[in-house]
């Protein structure tokens, strides 16, 4: 059986702290719980260097070049709409996009659940915290030998994941005293105000 297809937007994969945590995530859960696709349109909107586009193809479990066209989302943009196409071509069960897309979608009505790289990064660490943990602790082994680099909880706070980053902060805070990481995302997700 093949694992979770997450559908990455460009948006997202175009900063480094967020596709750096997706593409260890899934390496430290051995392809087991998620595996990473997205699109030629999404790589065209987002118009990388060749030699970044490159690696990014090559990190990738798959890219969707080919979709059929799909009925416009009601409310959504042309950007939506194609992430959408691409997103059931490749049988997507969660599609990661920047913040602001399908805002004016009824996301109970799509065929997937719609995250921001928080939200994802959240359902991860409370099913696999252990992943974290390792992910945690090669961040923090660069940290040191890189001059000027941030800790973990400081970049995924610059990338717009304040959740997440609150959540590795605990992590790493249990990690030094020697204490136990499961739980942890779950007990932030409980305490996070609804909406």
């Amino acid at each position: 059986m093949r694992a979770p297809v997450a559908f990455v937007d460009a948006s997202v994969l175009a900063s480094k702290t967020l596709r750096e945590w997706l593409f260890l995530l899934r390496h430290h859960t051995g392809g087991g719980l998620f595996v990473l696709f997205s699109s030629g349109d999404a790589f065209a909107d987002a118009q990388f260097s060749a030699p970044l586009e490159e690696r990014l193809r090559a990190l990738l479990n798959d890219i969707v070049a080919d979709y059929p066209e799909v009925p416009t989302l009601q409310g959504a943009d042309e950007h939506d709409t194609r992430i959408h196409a691409a997103a059931v071509a490749s049988n997507a069960i969660y599609v990661i996009a920047g913040d602001g897309r399908f805002a004016n979608v009824d996301t109970d009505q799509l065929p997937y659940e719609v995250h921001t790289a928080d939200t994802f990064l959240m359902l991860v660490a409370a099913n696999v915290a252990d992943a974290v943990d390792t992910v945690i602790h090669g961040q923090l082994d660069r940290a040191r030998r890189a001059e000027g680099s941030k800790q973990p909880h400081r970049a995924l706070e610059d990338a717009g994941c304040p959740e997440f980053a609150q959540c590795v902060l605990k992590h790493m805070q249990s990690i030094f005293k020697g204490e136990s990481t499961q739980g942890i995302a779950d007990r932030l997700l409980l305490e996070a105000p609804a909406g």
